[in-house]
């Protein structure tokens, strides 16, 4: 089932709104000719899409008010519809940026705005190009973790190729059935949940542990 737009101009409902709603992800002045040439470069690794523009008719932003939830409090994005294995939900949207790959002397008093963010997605390790979700962006900012709330994810981050903007970028799929068979697809009603990985929780130990 592809995801269907709901026209521009729309705005999920439950959308935050001091957090600037995206249709395309936006660039930070960090990323120069080279990168978005390199952003801009096909490879048959990605799985290639046409990502419609406007809020996924596939998912719905919800509160979240359980007390054993990890996320009490904030909210978390769900299934609208039955998701099949497999299924592209939606891409994740933000500002691309250039990450810093070292301090020096002249950038201490420019600290990386975006090193500390929770919503910062990497697009391209080599290259240190991300795409931080944390000011502006889509409903895939609401993913939450797995851990605490169920066994496994149920979603997973691949990359693709975006046939409408003719770039590069990241995307939400159900995790794919597989002979283990862990991939059963999302019902209606299931809060779509990923993992964020070992290095998202490892640069936050020190803060978890406070």
């Amino acid at each position: 089932m592809p995801p269907k737009a709901s026209g521009p101009g729309k705005l999920p409902k439950n959308w935050p709104p001091e957090i600037r709603y995206l249709t395309a992800s936006m660039y930070s002045p960090t990323v120069d000719a080279g990168n978005k040439e390199a952003l801009r470069t096909q490879s048959k690794e990605f799985i290639v899409c046409d990502v419609p523009r406007g809020p996924c008719s596939l998912v719905k932003i919800t509160p979240i008010s359980s007390p054993s939830h990890p996320a009490n409090g904030q909210s978390g994005l769900f299934a609208a519809a039955d998701l099949k294995s497999g299924t592209l939900v939606l891409q994740y949207l933000g500002e691309i940026h250039v990450s810093r790959a070292t301090s020096t002397p002249d950038t201490l008093s420019e600290p990386d705005p975006h090193a500390d963010s929770n919503y910062d997605l990497s697009l391209d390790r080599e290259l240190r190009i991300g795409i931080d979700a944390n000011h502006a962006g889509n409903e895939a900012r609401f993913i939450n973790d797995y851990r605490g709330i169920a066994d496994r994810p149920n979603a997973e981050f691949k990359e693709i190729w975006n046939q409408r903007t003719k770039e590069r970028g990241m995307a939400v799929c159900v995790l794919p059935e597989g002979k283990s068979g862990k991939g059963k697809g999302i019902k209606k009603g299931q809060e779509i949940l990923i993992s964020y990985g070992r290095g998202f929780w490892g640069a936050r130990k020190d803060v978890v542990e406070e």
